[in-house]
This record gives structure tokens, sequence and C-alpha cells, in this order.
């Protein structure tokens, strides 16, 4: 950061943050809770494959918003009133589930979520929309400023995880049962606060956003913060200062839509497959922790915001190859290599993480490139980002649902490789 900081610049910094905090924070904490919730709902573990793909249907918001963006490409599209839609809309969904989660309606004979769903629906509309919305806003300020929305980003995984904790979700005891012959049973211990209450909490952190985005609108403090020259003119100076060509512009627009694909597409749906099989501690300290990984990429962003572009190549190939590993294990489960071992648990995890940081830390160097490529660099950088995350959505539900090339290890299950 520059020394030169004032209080007010400190303060829109962290306002900024808060606000990033509401894109995902609402559908994230849905899954961090699922293992509170499947524990009364009617299709248990099939939730989530349906909560995947009723949130991946949320794209249809941010496709229109790029249609409107390609049709009126002479006027520029404000980010500010589409801001406050997701945000008080993700607050009105979030109170809605606090007393509405756990209703279920019979369709064609069969008990569904569908309270739970329809209110997901609503919220991965909000919340795929505010990938590019929030990109696009992030343009306004300058670029020093650039790094909030990965930090809020990481945010908005580490405090309902955070949370999901504090509930004391996701703890077992491994029981074994005697019905003619011994098997070992998963029993799930008792939360220390009800799912009401917790989505009463997500619904608090979105309250937050919301007030950040209304001092950031409405107060003078971030007045220091903006971009110094109008946005008539920022036109005229990416010509001059564009330092990027085009063929470079669409490889690393290629890069963040693979590392979007890997980081919130595949490695979200096959993590069960990779790390289950080293067993339930493994697997839980892997999903708590993995969030921070996001945190230590907003670090490197704060001390080398820019690289070489073979660099951020290099590291994408890296993490290539630690992402392939994982997706090697996944196929492998439940007995991928070193299963049961000290050795094998320590390895899978290191990967795991350094996954994330080697996917991670390019795609935030691609950031700070595009955003200076055009005015519209950052709204581009969001489409590119939800493009990915789609992709690879579908190719792994693909995998995982229609041809069925896992096979998961349930907790306290025994099996011999």
């Amino acid at each position: 950061m520059n020394r030169r900081w004032n209080l007010n610049q400190y303060a829109t910094y962290i306002l900024l943050t808060l606000v990033f905090l509401s894109s995902w924070t609402d559908i994230n904490g849905i899954y961090a809770e699922l293992p509170q919730i499947i524990l009364t709902q009617p299709e248990s573990w099939k939730l989530g494959a349906n909560l995947a793909l009723t949130t991946n249907l949320g794209n249809i918001a941010p496709f229109i918003l790029v249609l409107v963006k390609l049709f009126y490409r002479k006027r520029t599209l404000n980010p500010v009133p589409i801001n406050y839609v997701v945000i008080v809309i993700g607050m009105l969904s979030c109170f809605l589930l606090i007393f509405f989660w756990s209703y279920t309606t019979i369709i064609a004979n069969v008990s569904r979520s569908t309270a739970l769903l329809t209110l997901a629906f609503s919220l991965s509309l909000l919340d795929c929309t505010s990938s590019i919305s929030f990109s696009d806003y992030i343009q306004r300020f300058r670029k020093e400023f650039t790094n909030t929305l990965f930090l809020g980003e990481s945010l908005t995984s580490i405090l309902p995880s955070l949370l999901a904790i504090a509930q004391g979700n996701g703890r077992i005891q491994c029981i074994q049962t005697i019905n003619g012959t011994t098997t070992t049973e998963a029993i799930y211990e008792s939360a220390r606060f009800s799912v009401s209450i917790y989505f009463l909490c997500l619904f608090i952190l979105l309250t937050i956003s919301f007030i950040s985005f209304v001092l950031l609108q409405w107060t003078s403090v971030a007045r220091n913060a903006h971009q110094i020259v109008p946005e008539s003119s920022l036109e005229t100076i990416d010509r001059q200062e564009k330092t990027l060509s085009t063929s470079s512009y669409l490889l690393l627009s290629l890069g963040c839509m693979y590392t979007s694909s890997v980081l919130f597409g595949f490695i979200l749906a096959i993590s069960t497959y990779v790390l289950m099989p080293y067993g339930h501690e493994i697997f839980y300290l892997a999903t708590i922790i993995s969030p921070w990984m996001l945190v230590l990429v907003w670090i490197l962003g704060m001390i080398k915001p820019v690289l070489r572009q073979r660099y951020v190549y290099i590291l994408i190939t890296l993490g290539s190859i630690t992402f392939a590993f994982s997706m090697y294990v996944a196929l492998k489960s439940p007995c991928p290599p070193w299963v049961d071992t000290t050795k094998g648990s320590v390895l899978i995890l290191f990967v795991w993480f350094i996954t994330y940081i080697l996917l991670g830390y390019p795609r935030l160097v691609i950031a700070n490139y595009v955003r200076t490529y055009s005015s519209n660099g950052m709204f581009w950088f969001g489409v590119h980002v939800q493009s990915g995350a789609l992709v690879g959505s579908i190719i792994s539900y693909l995998l995982v649902e229609t041809f069925a090339l896992f096979r998961e290890r349930m907790a306290c299950e025994k099996i011999t490789c």
C-alpha cells in the first residue's frame, strides 16, 4: 500500500472488502451448512447435487447482463443500481431462509425442499450477477484497491466456515453397531445452535455489507480513492497506457476462465472424492483451511500485484499439474495412493492447498493486467470468471452425476484396498 494513505483511504479499503463480502457468502453459507441441513431434508446428501444444478441456473442473469452490454455499447452500464439490487435481495432471501429453509412440498409424490431450492436459485441469480457487477464497480477506484475484490471473495468462504465451526457443524463419531455383523456407523453430533440462527448470522453479514455500500456511495469517505480522471476520458487514457496486445489479452482471458473453472467448478465437485478416502478428519481440515489459501493469494497480490506474463503461464501450468494429481486421486477413490497412511494424508493436503495458490494468484495478476486494457476490463474479467465457473461446474456435474466416474468413501467406512 501507499505509505501516504490517509484514514479515509484505509476506511475505503475496509468498506470495499465488506461490500464484496456479499458476493457469494449466502450460497457458500448454504453449502457449509449442508451437513446440518441434510439431517432433516428429504433429499439427504442428494440435496448437494440439486443445489449445484440450481445455482448454476443462476448464470442466466449475467448472460442477460452481457447481452445488454453488447447491445448498448455506446452507453456505460452503471453497476451501482445493480449492486443495490444484488445486496438487498440477497438480504431478503437470507431473511426468508431463517424461517422457511426446512419447508417442503410434495411434487410428483416425492417430498422436495422447494423453499430452500427456490431461495437458493434467487441467491444464485444475484451472486452470479455480482461476479460481474462488483468487478465492474472496482474499476471506478484506483488500481491499488483492486485486491479488495479478492479479499472479499476469500472471506465469502472463510466466514461461513468459521460459523459452521462455531456451530459444531460436521462433527461426527464413529459408533460400532452389531446387526449380525459388526459395522461402523457415522453419527453426527448435536449442533450448538440451529440452522435458523446460522442463517440469521449470514443475514447480519449481508446487512453489514449493505451499510458499507451505502457509506461508500453517500459519504465522502471514498472521495480520494476514485479514479483521478473522469469516466468520459478513460478510453483515451487506456489507448495511451495500454500495455497488452490483443493476443496477450485473449490468452490472459482464457487463463482467467481456466483458473476459475478449476477453483469454482472442478475442485468443489471432486473434493469429497479427493479428500474423504484419507479420512473424515482430512476432509474436514481441508474444507476449513482451503479458503484461507485465497487470503494468502490476496497477501501475495499486495506484495507483488503484477508478474511478467510468462511467469503467470508457468504458475498456471504448475497448478494444472497439481490439479491433475487431484483428479487422478479422485478417479482412484476410494483406494487412492497411500490411502490410510500419514504420508498420503500430508501429501494430499499439500497438493490441495498449493493448487489454490498456484491458480488463484495468477488470476489476481490477470485482473491487474486487464483493468488497464480498457475501461471495461474488469467487467469482462467478471464475465470470464463466471463463464469459467459455469463451464467447470457443468463438466464436473457430468463427470460426477451422468458418467459416475467417481466413487465416494463414506465417513467411518472400512475399506480394504
